[in-house]
């Protein structure tokens, strides 16, 4: 095995020093088993993104991963399948294979899935069935053991804060903060919040975040702390410890790490 970031990160916290948070990288199913053997000799844990129409893969690709200690979550990006969409048949549909998702993570990593509203740009969403959906699937994954989160989206619904804490009230879902996607949305380029502002408005909801700088033709990294520091400060102020950096390209993975270890590590 390679280096191991997070067991200098366990060892900081029995030393009394601030909660590090746990750093994570995606591993889409594609990307098995060649991205997974490489986040865990890397020492990151790993966000799994699984096969909608074969969800029996989970076991399968995360199972020696989980017994050998490295750390599973789970994002549901399921494009396509819209639990608000407007056609109720297709919401209907898209709800059955969310649940299936989290019945085939039940007892493989860490019970902890996000979902998505609004995904995708070209189906219609009705707010009101995108909240009850949620409702039925936070419900369903409590029934599980698995707690459901809903992300924040760059466009769309998904990309008012109000919005996002709204349905976590009223479904009782954990909130994924995705910050490229706060900081590429119309009214933080506008100057109408912070992404500050965008963070606090998420309180005690929030249980993840996508850790990587901004969004536009794909993820992009930071190449300082300039931006994202100010924020990381204000996310070890919450709860929230299980940071996904968000990149798929290993040297930016990598590089943006060092410099996440190196910022917080002055602080502490």
């Amino acid at each position: 095995m390679g280096p191991q970031p997070q067991q200098a990160i366990a060892a900081s916290e029995a030393d009394g020093a601030a909660a590090f948070p746990m750093l994570a990288v995606p591993a889409p199913w594609q990307s098995f088993p060649e991205r997974f053997e490489w986040a865990a000799e890397n020492g990151f844990a790993l966000t799994y993104a699984p096969n909608p129409d074969a969800p029996h893969l989970i076991p399968q690709h995360v199972g020696p991963f989980v017994r050998s200690g490295v750390p599973v979550r789970y994002h549901g990006f399921f494009p396509g399948c819209e639990i608000g969409d407007q056609n109720a048949l297709s919401a209907e549909r898209a709800v059955s294979i969310h649940k299936h998702a989290m019945e085939a993570i039940c007892g493989h990593g860490e019970p902890v899935i996000t979902f998505h509203i609004g995904l995708d740009p070209g189906i219609p969403i009705d707010p009101d069935r995108a909240m009850e959906n949620l409702g039925r699937l936070v419900e369903y994954g409590k029934r599980l053991g698995i707690t459901v989160c809903i992300e924040n989206l760059r466009r769309g619904v998904s990309s008012h804060p109000e919005v996002i804490r709204r349905w976590a009230e009223t479904t009782g879902s954990g909130i994924t903060f995705d910050i490229g996607h706060a900081s590429g949305s119309e009214r933080v380029l506008r100057g109408e919040l912070s992404l500050d502002e965008f963070a606090d408005s998420f309180g005690a909801h929030l249980m993840e975040v996508h850790f990587y700088e901004k969004e536009t033709d794909r993820h992009y990294p930071p190449r300082d702390m300039v931006l994202l520091g100010p924020l990381a400060d204000r996310l070890l102020g919450t709860s929230c410890r299980w940071w996904t950096i968000e990149l798929l390209d290993g040297t930016e993975a990598l590089d943006t790490r060092a410099l996440v270890l190196n910022y917080l590590s002055k602080g502490v």
